[in-house]
C-alpha cells in the first residue's frame, strides 16, 4: 500500500505499533483482493458476501498511518519533498501499472464480463487511476494537498476534506473510479499529521479491555450498518471509518507487546513490495481457474481466498528479496531521480507503504 510511511526523522526510532497497524491493513488489502479475484471465478465461498464489511477499516487505517509519518516531510520545500519522497512513488505506479495492464493483457479472460485490462489503460493511469495500484498515486497527491494546506489550521483542512469524505460516501460525488477512494480517505491523512503526535502520547494507556471494547462496537455498528442500508447514509461511513482507525491502532498496540506478533511488524515494514506484487498471482489462479472451469463446495472454496492471501504474501516478500537491488523494479532507476544514494531510496522502499 505505498509507501510515503517513513517519514520519520533520522535517527528517530519508528514505534513497533506503526508497522504493526499497517502490518494489519496490508493483510487486509491482500486478502480484499483476494476474495474480490476468486469470486469472479466462484471460488470466493463464503468471503465473498463478508468482503465488503472491512471497506470502512483496511484504507482508513493505511492512510492514517501514512499521514502520522508524513508529518516531517511536509516541512521540506516541495521540489526537494517531490524530489525525495513523490519522485519513487510516481515512478513506481507508472511502472508497476505498466507491467501490470500487460501481464492482464497476457491472460486468458478472467471474467465474462468484459477484458482483463486495455491498451488505453497505459495512457489513462493518471486520469483514472488503477483500482489496483492507485494507493500509490494518492500518496503523492494527498502529501501536494497536505503541502499546500501546511499554515491553515487543522480544523479547517479537516472539515473541508470531512465534508469532501461525506460526499464522496453517501454518492453525492461519484465517478466509478479509484477518485471516489481518495475522496473519502484523504481526510484521515491530513487529519493524521495533526492528531499524530497526540495519537502517540496515547499509546501507553492502551490496554487489552480498550481494544475489546472498540472491536466489539466496531463489529455490531458493522453489522448495523449493512443491515439496515446505512452506507450511503450522510457521515455514517466516516463515522464508521473514524471507528475502525482506532479499532485498527488498539489492536496494532495490543498485538505489538506480544513477541509471537513480531511478524506483523515485519509485514509492516514491506507494504510497498507486498501492495506491488500481491495481485499477480491472484490475477494468474484466476485465469486458470476460468479456463479449466475448476469448482469446488462452499466449504472448500472458502478456504482458497485465505490460503491465496498467505501464498500472495509471501511470493510478493521472495520477489523483493530477490530484486530489491535491481534499479527500477523497487527503486528509482536512476538514484538522482530521488535526490538520494541507491541505498537510501531502498531503505525509503522499505520502510514505506
Amino acid at each position: 500500500m505505498t509507501n510515503t510511511a517513513s517519514f520519520v526523522l533520522r535517527g528517530t526510532p519508528r514505534e513497533a505499533w506503526i508497522d504493526v497497524a499497517k502490518g494489519i491493513a496490508i493483510t487486509l488489502v491482500v486478502l480484499y483482493h483476494s476474495v474480490m479475484y476468486l469470486d469472479r471465478v466462484g471460488l470466493a465461498g463464503a468471503l465473498a458476501p463478508l468482503n465488503p464489511l472491512l471497506d470502512t477499516f483496511r484504507m482508513p487505517l493505511f492512510f492514517f498511518m501514512s499521514g502520522i509519518l508524513a508529518a516531517q516531510a511536509i516541512r521540506l520545500p516541495y521540489r526537494q519533498l517531490f524530489r525525495k519522497r513523490m519522485s519513487l512513488l510516481l515512478y513506481l505506479y507508472t511502472a508497476w501499472v505498466a507491467a501490470q495492464t500487460l501481464f492482464l493483457l497476457a491472460l486468458p479472460p478472467i471474467s465474462p464480463d468484459g477484458p482483463n485490462a486495455r491498451w488505453t489503460d497505459l495512457v489513462t493511469l493518471f486520469i483514472r487511476p488503477s483500482s489496483n495500484l492507485w494507493f500509490i498515486y494518492a500518496l503523492p497527491i494527498f502529501l501536494t494537498v497536505a503541502w499546500l494546506t501546511r499554515r491553515w489550521h487543522p480544523l479547517i483542512s479537516v472539515s473541508v476534506t470531512g465534508a469532501l469524505a461525506v460526499l464522496f460516501g453517501s454518492q453525492v460525488l461519484h465517478t466509478g473510479t479509484p477518485w471516489d477512494k481518495m475522496g473519502r480517505y484523504l481526510v484521515f491523512f491530513l487529519a493524521a499529521i495533526w492528531l499524530g503526535p497526540r495519537v502517540r502520547r496515547l499509546i501507553p494507556r492502551v490496554r487489552w479491555w480498550h481494544m475489546a471494547v472498540l472491536c466489539g462496537v466496531y463489529a455490531g455498528v458493522v453489522l448495523l450498518m449493512v443491515k439496515l442500508s446505512l452506507t450511503r447514509v450522510p457521515f455514517v461511513l466516516l463515522a464508521v471509518s473514524v471507528l475502525a482507525v482506532l479499532v485498527g491502532i488498539s489492536v496494532a498496540v495490543v498485538l505489538s507487546r506480544a513477541s509471537v506478533f513480531d511478524f506483523m511488524r515485519v509485514l509492516g515494514s514491506r507494504t510497498l513490495p507486498i501492495y506491488l506484487v500481491h495481485t499477480f498471482p491472484m490475477a494468474a489462479l484466476a485465469a486458470i481457474v476460468m479456463a479449466g472451469g475448476v469448482t469446488l463446495p462452499t466449504g472448500a472454496a472458502t478456504a482458497v481466498p485465505l490460503l491465496l492471501c498467505g501464498a500472495a504474501i509471501v511470493l510478493a516478500l521472495a520477489v523483493y528479496r530477490r530484486f530489491a537491488v535491481v534499479p527500477g523494479v523497487f527503486t528509482v532507476p536512476i538514484a538522482s531521480w530521488a535526490a538520494q544514494p541507491r541505498k537510501a531510496v531502498r531503505e525509503q522502499t522499505e520502510a514505506s507503504a
